[in-house]
């Protein structure tokens, strides 16, 4: 099945004659991981079968979220929040990364609580999700449609366009 229509990166038309470290895999771990090799002065050769971002890097929500992580994920998460928060000037090119923020509808009682619970697990990250009422949900989301509880909500997530990310990183 093809995905999206993905970034072209112009490959180089000679390999290295020698790299600290080689890479295989073009996608958005790939990529990533030789970006920050190379801001560390480490020489990297990123191989790739394929097309940079042709797999399941290009196939993704794109999603950047805190919300709904393991909170043993979270201070990891935040780190990476930074780097997307910059990435386009890093990489002076566009990600499409955006801070669009991100909701989760929520239909039961029960997952309110679930959510409050998370929401105490991540309160000394400091992070801005919140429950929001049905009233805000359909300010955020105009004809969404559908008779929400509540929704978790957190205005400095985002995405990602995984079609542009990894190319721009790479």
């Amino acid at each position: 099945m093809m995905g999206p229509q993905v970034e072209s990166v112009e490959p180089d038309a000679v390999l290295p004659q020698r790299a600290d470290v080689v890479i295989v895999g073009g996608g958005i771990i790939g990529t990533s991981a030789a970006l920050a090799l190379a801001q560390r002065g480490v020489s990297v050769a990123l191989c790739e079968k394929g097309h940079i971002a042709g797999e399941q890097s290009s196939r993704n929500w794109g999603w950047c979220r805190k919300t709904r992580r393991d909170p043993r994920e979270i201070p990891l998460i935040i780190e990476s929040m930074r780097l997307w928060e910059g990435m386009n000037q890093t990489v002076e090119a566009e990600t499409g990364f955006r801070q669009s923020g991100i909701l989760f509808a929520v239909e039961t009682d029960r997952e309110i609580a679930e959510y409050e619970a998370w929401l105490e697990h991540a309160r000394p990250y400091q992070l801005d999700a919140r429950l929001i009422t049905p009233a805000e949900f359909d300010r955020l989301m105009p004809g969404a449609g559908g008779r929400w509880k509540a929704a978790l909500y957190s205005a400095s997530d985002g995405r990602a366009e995984p079609q542009r990310a990894a190319p721009a990183i790479a």
